[in-house]
This record gives C-alpha cells, sequence and structure tokens, in this order.
C-alpha cells in the first residue's frame, strides 16, 4: 500500500517536472518570437541605373539589417567588392529582384522578417544587374533608417526625397564554392600530413628505445 502511494508521488511529480519544463520551452518560444518583426519595405519612385533610367526588371536589390547607423560596406578582394556581403553588425535581410512582385518599373514592395533584439537600422543596396554579382557593376545604397514597430510590423519607404540612382561603379567578384575535386584535394592533403606525423613521432620513439638500449647496456 505505502509503495503504490510512493509510486503514484512519483508519477505526479514527474508530470508537475514535465509540465513546468514545457511551460518554460513555450515561455522561451514565446520569446524568442515576440522579437521577430515584420519589415515592410518598398520604393515609391523608380530606382535609376547610372543614365536615369529605372532599373530592368530582374535587377538586384538587397535589404540590410544594422546595429547602428552606420553602413559599413562590403568584403573588398584587393581592389574587387563582393556584392552578397557585408561587414561588422550589418546582416543581409532579405533580396529582391525588381519586377518579380506586383510592382515594376524599378520599384518593389516586399516583407521580410528581423530580429529587433539586434537589428535598429535599414538600408538598401542596389545593382544595376540582372546576372551574377560579376564584372564591372553601377550600384548604390539608400540612407540608413532607424526602425520604428507599430504592432510588430516596420515600415521604411527607402526614397522619401526621390529616385534612389545606381552612381558608383566598381569591379565585383563571386567567391566560388570549393569543388569536388578541391575538396578531396584538401582531406588527402589532411591525412597525408596526419600521417606523416605520425610516423614520424613513431620514429621518434624507436630512436628513444634504441638510446635508451644502448645506455642500459654500458
Amino acid at each position: 500500500m505505502v509503495r503504490g502511494i510512493v509510486c503514484m508521488m512519483n508519477v505526479e511529480r514527474n508530470w508537475k517536472l514535465f509540465f513546468a519544463g514545457l511551460t518554460a520551452v513555450l515561455v522561451a518560444m514565446a520569446c524568442v518570437r515576440a522579437a521577430l518583426v515584420d519589415l515592410d519595405a518598398y520604393v515609391d519612385f523608380a530606382i535609376l541605373d547610372n543614365n536615369g533610367t529605372p532599373l530592368a526588371d530582374g535587377s538586384w536589390v538587397y535589404i540590410i539589417g544594422s546595429g547602428d547607423a552606420t553602413n559599413d560596406g562590403m568584403y573588398n578582394v584587393g581592389t574587387n567588392l563582393i556584392g552578397a556581403s557585408v561587414l561588422n553588425d550589418d546582416v543581409i535581410l532579405g533580396v529582391v529582384q525588381i519586377g518579380t512582385d506586383v510592382n515594376s518599373n524599378g520599384t518593389f514592395f516586399t516583407t521580410v522578417q528581423y530580429d529587433s533584439d539586434d537589428v535598429e537600422y535599414v538600408y538598401l543596396r542596389f545593382f544595376d544587374t540582372t546576372g551574377a554579382l560579376t564584372g564591372l557593376i553601377y550600384w548604390g545604397t539608400s540612407t540608413v533608417f532607424e526602425l520604428g514597430v507599430t504592432l510588430g510590423v516596420s515600415t521604411v519607404q527607402f526614397d522619401p526625397a526621390g529616385s534612389l540612382q545606381a552612381t558608383n561603379l566598381n569591379n565585383f567578384v563571386v567567391i566560388p564554392e570549393p569543388s569536388t575535386a578541391n575538396l578531396f584535394v584538401l582531406v588527402a592533403g589532411m591525412l597525408w600530413a596526419m600521417r606523416a606525423g605520425i610516423r614520424k613521432k613513431a620514429r621518434k620513439q624507436q630512436l628513444q628505445q634504441v638510446d635508451l638500449g644502448g645506455d642500459s647496456a654500458s
């Protein structure tokens, strides 16, 4: 009888611990979710190329968030830039191709999410190309905007003063992902170095044993 009561108490305690743990997980998930904010991002006036013509459908626009009011720019390789990169506390929130939503003629509207604990400012980086971000490309950026949240949503018009324009000209490169052959060579080299290190260690131990044998013989 006593054993049955003890078992029932243990089961009840385990269920209480389970529900307590489940509640903690749900609360943590709710807190994490609460930090995510929808950003409605758009431009009303056409983003222009270097000649004043609206960017072609398919041109790339990057929406970039930051913890401060500074556009930290892109990684560079020598004098070349990597278009799909950010520095320091900046983070790419989303990528848009002009004309792939309901808007066209150099404009766009999209919604992305960001973590309000890490991102307090946002800006655009846009390119006058519909292909890969390689070669000589005209590009530009918007002003850095401070984000305000209303009912879990931020709304930013990135061109309140008129059209944005791609007037910067730089050469861009894309860092290729390692091919299977390159990975094979890399792994083979690591294995060879490992085996060489093991052989060197074994040879050293053999020499030490020979030296100890010689000392004991003398």
